[in-house]
């Protein structure tokens, strides 16, 4: 059994913490829900660097790994864990390194194909054979990268918030900075303060068309608190990259497995219009555009994004057994 890492460690005694001590109701609920998911944390080395996980439904179910996004954490998926659970999958979630409660890489590789290789060591370690994959925005990049190298491990793909980036030098030199500036000098401080509500209202006002809940909120700048300034830094670099750009259509191409592709019609980051392109490359797809939905779809409509990958899902098990 592998040591929880000391970001957990020290996230679980403060809201262990909270709870010793006497709350309003609705404080208390929320805190006890952030309990219930931390107790099902577990903890496994992937390529040197610990990571954490969560591993939710019938062992024998069909796989399904959760890919989170940029500055994010596993718990961008908790609405969608159970109800996918309760309907027969094996659901799977983990923080990738450097981000939520996993361990900082020293050497920084925060790279498409260094997260690619690990979610490669995920899926051996735990058994997998054939999974079905789901991501959210920079995870999107790893799944199609991991896809394309390894795609006899891949049963079906789904991405959410994912479009057709075209490459621009000027963009690519100016925004890591700026990003980095606006993630590690502004917001992870106040996140680190616990003023959860002013990356709320960021969100609101910039990220999203629908207020998401506020523990949803909280839960979402834990991301931000937690991640590795490095690994913001040398993730939008690699984002930005020519070769990583320009090959994300090639990759999409070459897709032999069902895939979805998911936008908001108001994401801001993630345009709709660049969605559908590259979800018509692939081979078999289905592309689907929610209306008044801005970038943060897990939190925005999560009940629709459960219906929506179980139809997928449901359809690419047809496909299986066809």
């Amino acid at each position: 059994m592998v040591e929880p890492t000391a970001k957990y460690k020290a996230y679980r005694a403060e809201i262990e913490a909270l709870l010793a001590r006497d709350l309003g109701r609705n404080a208390r609920k929320d805190h006890e829900f952030e309990l219930s998911l931390l107790q099902r944390s577990q903890f496994i080395e992937l390529n040197g660097i610990v990571h954490h996980y969560q591993d939710v439904g019938p062992q024998d179910g069909e796989p399904l790994v959760l890919v989170h996004g940029w500055n994010c954490s596993a718990f961008w998926w908790h609405h969608i864990v159970d109800p996918l659970a309760a309907a027969g999958y094996r659901v799977i979630l983990y923080d990738l390194k450097g981000h939520g409660f996993s361990d900082n890489d020293p050497q920084q590789n925060y790279t498409v194909e260094g997260f690619s290789l690990d979610l490669l060591a995920l899926g051996n370690a735990l058994g997998l054979k054939k999974q079905h994959l789901a991501a959210f925005s920079l995870g999107a990049f790893i799944i199609l990268h991991y896809a394309a190298t390894f795609p006899e491990h891949v049963q079906s793909l789904a991405f959410f918030n994912f479009s057709l980036l075209a490459y621009n030098k000027t963009a690519s030199a100016i925004a890591p900075s700026i990003l980095s500036f606006i993630f590690n000098s502004l917001l992870r401080p106040i996140a680190r303060r616990g003023w959860w509500f002013v990356p709320f209202i960021y969100a609101r006002l910039v990220m999203a068309k629908n207020t998401p809940p506020v523990n949803d909120m909280k839960l979402g700048t834990l991301g931000v608190r937690l991640c590795d300034a490095d690994a913001v830094g040398v993730s939008v670099k690699e984002l930005a990259r020519q070769e990583i750009l320009e090959a994300v259509p090639h990759q999409m191409a070459a897709l032999k497995q069902p895939v979805l592709l998911v936008a908001g019609d108001s994401d801001p980051i993630m345009h709709p219009k660049g969605g559908q392109q590259l979800a018509a490359l692939a081979e078999k797809s289905v592309f689907f555009k929610v209306p008044r939905c801005g970038h943060l779809i897990l939190f925005e409509l999560p009940a629709l994004v459960v219906q929506i990958l179980r139809l997928h899902l449901g359809a690419s098990k047809y496909e299986k057994t066809s």
